[in-house]
């Protein structure tokens, strides 16, 4: 869904440039698995979003309550944080990231096969909470296997690409999906997926592979590194940066869950628009949300370069951002009766909202000790990432106690648009990413 700076698993003290016995940076091998990579980001989103997509007639075909289908929706992220944090510990244990990304992506296929041949509500609870646990992981790894095939300072554009992958499955995908669904029927896009699925793990089974600068192994540690280790984990997580951020951005990611599982529901069944037209304006807030994430990504670097403080540039911009994001979210019941009011304040609260992400993200890394970067930035997109268990269920049993469906859906917005400013302005008093800094201490 949403673009945003992950946990460099590759990157270590050992990746080189172009210097003589260093890897050699191969750059049409690189970029045509990069293409690979990037196709593999796609059909992760597209099939997340294509549930929410073959939403209406789904519940109207199974006889399924709006709440029933937001459990539905909910129990992709059952395993999505613990399936994340397990295999990034695989790949740290040097497991080929070939074969990881191989596994996942057919066990993305697998878990779309049964809903078109057999598709009823248990079915559908198995699968998603299956396709979370194969999906949990999926970014970091397909991250790491981009860095194997550039040097460090070649890294920016790469990343840059498949952290659009939601974008492009929102903006390409999901009005493919939704023409699919409303001619062929709602079964075929999860036939479509599982097919794409299984052609993405043939090409990548011949041409997939982990390039040069993957990181060279590590000695293991004695017990007195590791016990430093622990002490600068410990300092970063017991912060008050790191408790306030993850207090504001909670229901940011729940939000997020929200938008993914019912954004084009809203926009049919409560705002009125026809199925084809909501599939495309499902896309939409891709198109903003990256154009701000990447503005503010520019005003942030431009601050501190000036001179400003973590604090400032990295604590206060998208602190902020959210609190006025989440403003925006609780005047949605006040649109009326105008869907295009409702959908532009849902918009550009949204997108304001998606600011804080990458910016949250640099923060812990910046509070964080470089050793211990990549593990507190695990634990913090997991620990962020269960709101997603709750959001899209609560959501659907609003709408279901509502006495009309756009009343449903506002309701939940403002209740998380409130929670996203009162989280905002807290975190905006208390972080300081500089102050709370950890540092690697000596062996």
């Amino acid at each position: 869904m949403t673009a945003s700076k992950l946990p460099d698993l590759a990157l270590s003290t050992s990746d080189t440039t172009d210097t003589p016995g260093s890897p050699r940076y191969r750059p049409l091998r690189a970029w045509a698995v990069l293409l690979l990579l990037a196709v593999f980001m796609v059909l992760n989103f597209a099939d997340r979003i294509s549930l929410a997509l073959a939403a209406q007639p789904l519940i109207r075909a199974l006889h399924l309550s709006a709440s029933e289908f937001g459990l539905i929706s909910s129990s992709f992220y059952f395993l999505y944080s613990v399936s994340a944090v397990g295999v990034g510990f695989l790949a740290t244990r040097h497991v080929p990231l070939k074969w990881l990304l191989f596994l996942m992506s057919l066990l993305w296929a697998a878990t779309q096969l049964p809903v078109f041949l057999f598709a009823s509500g248990g079915v559908l609870l198995g699968t998603r909470v299956g396709l979370g646990m194969a999906e949990g992981p999926a970014t970091a790894v397909a991250n790491s296997t981009a860095y194997s095939w550039f040097p460090p300072h070649r890294r920016g554009l790469p990343t840059a690409l498949l952290t659009s992958g939601a974008s492009v499955a929102k903006l390409v995908a999901a009005p493919l999906l939704t023409v699919l669904i409303v001619r062929e029927g709602w079964r075929s896009a999860f036939l479509a997926l599982a097919i794409a699925g299984l052609v993405w793990c043939v090409v990548w089974f011949f041409g997939g592979r982990t390039g040069p600068f993957a990181p060279a192994p590590v000695a293991t540690p004695d017990a007195a590194s590791r016990a430093a280790r622990r002490r600068t984990f410990l300092t970063v997580v017991r912060s008050r940066t790191f408790l306030v951020l993850l207090l504001a951005t909670y229901p940011m990611y729940a939000l997020i869950s929200v938008v993914l599982s019912w954004l084009p529901s809203y926009l049919e069944a409560g705002l009125g628009f026809s199925p084809i037209t909501s599939g495309f304006l499902f896309g939409l807030p891709s198109i903003i949300g990256m154009v701000v994430m990447l503005g503010a990504g520019w005003v942030t670097d431009r601050l501190l370069a000036a001179g400003a403080s973590a604090r400032v540039a990295h604590g206060l911009v998208p602190t902020l951002a959210l609190a006025l994001g989440g403003v925006l979210l609780t005047l949605l019941p006040l649109a009326g009766g105008s869907r295009y009011v409702a959908y532009a304040l849902l918009v550009a609260g949204y997108c304001l909202t998606l600011v804080a992400q990458p910016i949250v993200y640099a923060a812990i890394g910046t509070a964080a000790a470089p050793s211990q970067r990549t593990s507190v930035l695990s634990l913090f997109i997991a620990l962020q990432s269960t709101s997603g268990i709750i959001a899209p269920w609560a959501t659907g049993a609003l709408v279901d106690a509502a006495g009309d469906r756009v009343s449903g859906y506002n309701t939940a917005f403002l209740v998380l648009g409130a929670l996203i400013a009162a989280g905002g302005l807290v975190a905006a008093r208390f972080c300081d990413p500089g102050r709370d800094a950890a540092h690697d201490a000596p062996a």
